[in-house]
């Protein structure tokens, strides 16, 4: 590209131009128009760079002085101003227009908008086109392209900086590489701005009215002799000049870097906003761009890295469900759909739009333009082709799913009220309300977009359903008529059948009514019908064979009671606060769950999984008719519509109030197999647990993967107790303690029974009091009794005498907590003081506030670790207490008596469970830093919540649920116990499953400007 534009008048006398130049002053010399996708926004980035330090001739000094160029780029000036107000005093006030053209800048609203604001300011005469892409009749907006009619476009471009491997005919694309391959796009953009080095003379030539070959010859003519001149003094100044420049570059490099973790704590502020509002995806990839420019050497790097591992621990560790993220519909009315291969959500955006994101993580995949009016309902045909997009203007586009080309569109009368293909996609089917007195019903060929049928009913239908074929409809109409319920062709609406209505007796005698229907629907059985009114569940056959007739209540505001499994051998029907699983064929009750105060809900007949919302927005989960996640935060306006993935994975539910859809993930990333048994106790070195399964006590020495059972007869009744704070387990395995009573004494003395696991015997010893505290030692041959008269006692476990007693160590409530060497002893008082003795001497050492749950005893010193409330502190014998705060985060649930706090060594961890009486759970805390790994629900009420953890600290267990249906055929109470197990990642292994959940996932532009990362 060497000649000159022909819109610029090309002038050989410099100073002729620097005259003109000067003739007016402007704020501003040049505005760059830009979309905000790369490269486009990398080049604007150095076109700003490059005028602002350009060298201009000295023809164009003033007064002596350099003049100094000023740039207005919307990133830099707009953050705290009003978008539309300050673009408009900023396009007034600059002397030329820049627009980065590429191939998406023509989508760009602003950047025709700022064209023809400059125009209508202006003229036509001073806008710079810069080519990144594309030709100039697809790069240049339109109002670029009108603005010199008697020339081509690319007469009025003033530089080209494409390279050459762009203008090849087989080149995808800039849009196509930053979804695709970055790596090319940053190699790409990298040899734009190389071009530009040698362009930037036309856009400078341009600006100062000079010509491009004169303004080149003299930037190189000034800065040859600025090499010279340097060159002859640097030997003078070098080493004067290289310390002061290392003075300042030092205190600018530390306030650049106050600046970046400032904002990177800002971005880390609003992450944790979005982790509070359900939204984890957004949260961790806004985390992700808080960490872009924060360096180990940081000042503040710990923390931000710390908040980062948090955040993206929030997302991994949940026991079961949890909302994943969050898509802004924009759109108050739509309706969603989710394609047959459940990858893709569809669903109305903004006012006029059709948007398909990704069911795995939100994203935005298509914004499909076509409609002048809001999307109120969307349907996806069954090979997954195309999109049926039915829209307030009237129309039904079809889209094509892959491409997202339209492919037809459907001109209708009314309001859109469905579409639906049917099952081989043969046929198309749309229903709409015109002008709230009739239906219309619309049959269409889907090999031509071609209408074959379609009738009229002249009221407004209460509901309808399609049958699979597409043959047939059946319709509920006036309540009170004699053929509220009709089988209809869809072909003519011809009625092929009047199915009779229920009737019931009035107040009034001898006056009878019909029942009104809520819905009427083709069974997925694809032989039946299924009816319901407010008192009725109704199947019967095409010929009106009754197959089953059940009384239930329903509420007919509820808009979705009634799911059904795939091949109908399944329902799940809502009758106020119950849901019940009935039979398909039958219509017998499987099984029925119950929820206070439950509004909406959904059902996946394939894991027989309930999800159900309460009227606080709240939701619960129950599997097999056992409630597995209670009362869980939905993090918004309460939904209400659902789609439930076939394989149970994912619930996706839509606010039509907020105007978003949401993902809840019901897959737990780190749980493993259950243990079906509550959790006793653990031996000292978490090498062995007590589990009870409601009938008899296990040992487990692998984390729960196996047990054994202990034949221990001792006419113990276990029940389901509040604790097991009265058993024990030896660290080798081989004794299990308990008290009792010794029901053949007189007096009912109080008994610890030692039970000899590996010689099967029992040996009882008669202690003072059944609240006594119990612990054995490490080496398994002693147990510590301790109560509140007698005091410490100590009991040989071959000889089960008493070999050792302290009568001043008293307590009847707490722990124990013992060195690995069993000399140091300490005593976790419930009144929130641990004293520590010393077993050798008697000597007592020391009373610290809080809870030790680890004491070490080597070199001459004790240390110890432990809680107090919020507050995780180390104590030493040498050097005192030193405490920190933990995240607070733990501090959200109450405190208890009953509360159940572990700690392993191995991997630094602690276990804290809330056993509150109004809410459980459990929180998993880096002990050193205080950071929360993860924070997981229990689903008990009846007992408190005990835990595990391995004793290489990659495993933890925690009692998740409870569940007794009384048999009455059996006498007795059939019990589910669950204990949940959930593996501790690494940081490679959480860096790994984050990249596994965001499968590619980027912030959109929307969302950047949304955070505050841009703001256009």
């Amino acid at each position: 590209m060497e000649k000159e534009q022909k819109h610029r008048q090309n002038i050989d006398e410099m100073q002729k131009a620097a005259n003109e130049y000067k003739e007016k002053s402007y704020k501003y010399d040049a505005f760059i128009s830009y979309r905000h996708v790369e490269p486009d926004q990398s080049i604007a980035k150095q076109v700003h760079q490059m005028i602002e330090t350009f060298k201009a001739p000295k023809e164009f000094y003033q007064n002596g002085k350099r003049p100094v160029f000023r740039v207005f780029r919307d990133r830099e000036e707009l953050a705290a101003r009003d978008l539309s107000a300050s673009i408009e005093e900023a396009l007034e006030t600059s002397r030329y227009l820049i627009v980065i053209c590429s191939k998406r800048t023509p989508l760009s609203e602003w950047c025709q908008r700022e064209i023809e604001t400059f125009k209508s300011l202006h003229g036509s005469e001073r806008i710079i086109p810069v080519l990144v892409e594309g030709e100039p009749g697809e790069a240049f907006p339109l109002p670029l392209k009108e603005l010199k009619g008697e020339e081509s476009v690319s007469e009025i471009l003033a530089a080209d900086i494409r390279p050459d491997e762009t203008l090849n005919a087989d080149f995808e694309g800039y849009e196509a590489l930053q979804n695709n391959n970055k790596a090319k796009l940053k190699e790409l953009t990298k040899k734009s701005l190389d071009i530009l080095k040698t362009e930037k003379y036309r856009v400078m030539a341009t600006i100062l009215g000079c010509s491009f070959g004169d303004l080149k010859q003299r930037d190189k003519e000034r800065k040859s002799k600025r090499i010279m001149t340097v060159s002859t003094v640097a030997g003078a100044v070098f080493l004067i000049f290289g310390l002061f420049m290392a003075n300042a570059y030092q205190k600018a490099e530390l306030a650049r870097q106050e600046a970046v973790q400032s904002n990177a704590s800002i971005l880390m502020k609003r992450s944790k906003d979005f982790t509070k509002e359900g939204d984890f995806i957004k949260a961790v990839l806004v985390a992700k761009e808080a960490m872009k420019s924060i360096k180990p050497d940081m000042k503040y790097y710990d923390t931000l890295k710390a908040e980062e591992d948090t955040i993206f621990n929030s997302m991994i560790y949940h026991s079961g469900a949890s909302t994943l993220t969050s898509i802004s519909t924009k759109n108050i009315f739509t309706f969603m759909d989710v394609s047959k291969d459940e990858k893709y959500v569809a669903y109305g955006f903004d006012n006029n739009y059709t948007a398909i994101a990704s069911v795995d993580n939100g994203e935005v995949l298509k914004i499909l333009p076509g409609h002048t009016q809001q999307v109120k309902v969307v349907r996806f045909s069954n090979d997954n082709r195309y999109l049926a997009s039915f829209s307030f203007d009237n129309t039904c586009i079809i889209y094509d799913v892959e491409t997202g080309e339209e492919r037809a569109k459907i001109e209708t009368e009314g309001v859109p009220m469905l579409v639906r293909f049917s099952e081989d996609d043969s046929k198309l089917t749309l229903i709409t309300f015109n002008n709230n007195t009739s239906t219309n019903f619309y049959l269409y060929d889907t090999a031509n977009w071609q209408q074959t049928g379609g009738f009229v009913i002249d009221s407004l239908i209460k509901n309808a359903d399609i049958k699979s074929d597409a043959s047939e409809a059946i319709i509920i109409t006036n309540p009170d008529s004699d053929d509220q319920i009709t089988r209809r062709s869809l072909t003519d609406g011809s009625i092929i059948e009047v199915i009779p209505s229920l009737t019931v007796n009035t107040v009034e005698p001898g006056v009878i009514k019909n029942k009104q229907y809520k819905t009427a629907a083709y069974s997925a059985d694809g032989e039946s019908i299924l009816l319901n009114t407010q008192n009725d569940l109704i199947k019967v056959t095409y010929d009106n064979r009754e197959l089953f007739h059940q009384e239930i209540s329903i509420n007919f505001n509820d808009p979705k009671v009634i799911y059904e499994s795939e091949n109908g051998d399944k329902i799940a029907i809502k009758s106020n606060n119950t849901v019940y699983m009935l039979d398909g064929k039958t219509g017998e009750t499987i099984n029925k769950i119950y929820m206070q105060d439950l509004k909406y809900y959904t059902y996946n007949s394939n894991t027989n999984t309930v999800v159900g919302f309460s009227e606080n927005g709240n939701y619960s989960v129950w599997k097999d008719g056992a409630i597995t996640d209670s009362n869980l935060n939905y993090g918004g306006i309460l939904p209400i519509e659902y789609i439930f993935l076939k394989d149970g994975s994912k619930v996706l539910a839509s606010s039509h109030d907020s105007q978003t859809i949401k993902i809840i993930d019901l897959k737990s990333r780190i749980s493993s197999d259950s243990i079906h048994a509550r959790i006793v106790s653990n031996s000292n070195d978490s090498s062995k647990m007590l589990l009870f399964d409601g009938n008899d006590v296990f040992i487990s020495d692998d984390d729960g993967k196996t047990s054994k059972k202990i034949p221990f007869n001792n006419n113990i009744t276990y029940g389901i107790a509040a604790t097991f704070k009265d058993q024990k387990i030896s660290n080798d395995g081989r004794y299990y303690t308990v008290l009792g009573i010794d029901n053949d004494t007189p007096d009912k003395k109080p008994t610890l029974s030692i039970y000899d696991i590996e010689n099967d015997t029992i040996n009882n010893i008669y202690i003072n009091a059944m609240d006594s505290i119990l612990s054995f030692s490490n080496d398994s041959k002693q147990i510590f009794v301790l109560d509140a008269v007698e005091g410490l006692n100590v009991y040989s476990t071959d000889s089960f005498e008493k070999v050792k007693s302290y009568s001043d160590i008293k307590e009847s409530s707490g722990n124990i907590k013992l060195s690995g060497d069993s000399k140091i002893f300490v005593i976790n008082k419930y009144s929130g003081i641990s004293s520590i003795y010393n077993l050798e001497s008697g000597e007592h050492i020391e009373d610290i506030p809080g809870e030790v749950l680890y004491v070490e005893n080597s070199s001459g010193e004790i240390r110890a670790k432990g809680i107090q409330n919020n507050t995780a502190f180390t104590w030493s014998s040498k050097t005192g207490l030193k405490s920190w705060e933990m995240d607070e985060a733990c501090s959200q649930t109450p405190l208890s008596l009953k509360d159940v706090n572990l700690y392993n060594a191995n991997a630094d961890i602690l276990l804290m469970i809330r056993n509150n009486d109004t809410e459980r759970k459990c929180y998993v805390v880096d002990f050193s830093t205080g950071r929360l790994k993860m924070a997981l629900n229990s689903t008990l009420k009846e007992y408190a919540v005990n835990g595990h953890i391995s004793s290489d600290g990659k495993m933890i267990a925690v009692d998740q649920n409870y569940y007794a249906d009384y048999n009455f055929s059996a006498g007795k109470n059939n019990q589910y116990i669950e204990s949940t197990v959930y593996k501790i990642l690494n940081e490679e292994e959480v860096s790994n499953e984050i990249d596994s959940i965001l499968s590619g996932r980027i912030l959109t532009e929307d969302e950047k400007i949304q955070i505050g990362l841009t703001t256009k």
